[in-house]
């Protein structure tokens, strides 16, 4: 599986929580908390769909030393992206989409989107 790191300038690390998933059809908002100092809010236009799992339930992720170690990826190959592809049903995969993965300490969620995601340090913000 190769993966890249989505570089925050505010935290590298894998020390996270996944404090919240929001979606409403038009934005999908994660908020996750970074070691103790910082909060990010995470937002997807329009994704094609996501998923979280509990990180036990990711096994083929852990192989990575890029993933284990980072905490916001965009994932190139051998991802959820990719199993989705293999379904006939599956009527988006002749877009060019991108799998991203935010990892939390006790969840992990995967995105499929036509779009980057915005992402925005919030600290000590109310997040809604």
């Amino acid at each position: 599986m190769e993966a890249s790191v989505i570089h925050t300038q505010a935290y590298c690390g894998s020390d996270t929580y996944i404090e919240s998933i929001s979606y409403n059809c038009e934005y999908l908002t994660i908020i996750v908390f970074a070691n103790p100092d910082n909060t990010f809010e995470i937002n997807f236009k329009q994704p094609i769909g996501f998923r979280c799992l509990d990180e036990s339930n990711l096994l083929e992720f852990w192989e990575n030393n890029v993933i284990i170690n980072n905490w916001l990826l965009e994932i190139h190959n051998s991802g959820w992206l990719a199993q989705e592809s293999l379904r006939y049903g599956f009527l988006s995969k002749n877009q060019s989409l991108t799998e991203y993965l935010i990892k939390g300490q006790n969840d992990c969620v995967n995105i499929i989107s036509l779009e980057q995601p915005q992402i925005r340090l919030i600290n000590n913000e109310v997040a809604n």
